[in-house]
């Protein structure tokens, strides 16, 4: 059997890594709605093993991604476009690292928000709005390089996707969590499809360009 690409199972290991952690931790939350509640409510202020969920699910999820970044960063340094996509998506995954060590206080809506709760709403919705750019540019850059991961339009249409799925996230009350699912899920997927054209262009030619 032929090995996975690591620069197709980075990105792969990293959401399984927060998908089953995410489902795991909300087995020891009573009650826990995850259409309805933020994942980082499961690692608030006074929740059930709060501390070791951001630390094992939140951080660790994002330690896969920067190896995914560093990884990639060979393939992409003579693309000044993709490169400079590519440092946003490693500065993505230090904004939700950020995010991890000041959680959020109790059930993320307070009435008066403490200052870690002002850090991890700040950096975590940075965080996205990072991200979404920094998959574009990469696959613009892949594009004028001859190997795009996604078109122009597609990838227009993922960033248009990801805002709203961010503006229902930050607004919804009854699908925040829905919204924020969808959302992670998106910028995956994305990875992962920059990840399988990254390893293709890796054997298909030694310039790098597809036959």
């Amino acid at each position: 059997m032929a090995k996975l690409n690591p620069l197709i199972l980075l990105p792969l290991l990293s959401f399984l890594w927060l998908a089953t952690g995410v489902v795991l931790a909300s087995l020891y939350y009573p009650g826990y709605d995850h259409l309805s509640q933020f994942m980082s409510e499961l690692g608030a202020t006074g929740t059930p093993h709060g501390a070791r969920v951001n630390l094992l699910v939140f951080a660790g999820a994002e330690v896969w991604v920067l190896l995914f970044a560093a990884l990639a960063g060979r393939s992409l340094i003579g693309n000044g476009v993709a490169f400079a996509g590519l440092l946003l998506l490693a500065v993505y995954a230090l904004l939700l690292l950020i995010a991890a060590f000041f959680p959020c206080d109790f059930e993320c809506r307070p009435v008066e928000p403490s200052r870690s709760h002002l850090i991890h709403v700040s950096a975590g919705m940075s965080a996205y709005a990072v991200g979404l750019c920094g998959l574009f540019l990469i696959s613009t850059g892949l594009r004028r390089d001859g190997r795009g991961a996604v078109s122009n339009r597609t990838a227009g249409v993922l960033v248009l996707a990801g805002a709203g799925l961010l503006a229902g996230t930050v607004l919804s009350q009854g699908y925040a969590g829905l919204f924020q699912r969808v959302l992670e899920g998106l910028l995956y997927l994305w990875m992962i499809r920059i990840g399988v054209a990254l390893s293709r262009q890796a054997t298909q030619s030694p310039s790098g360009r597809a036959m």
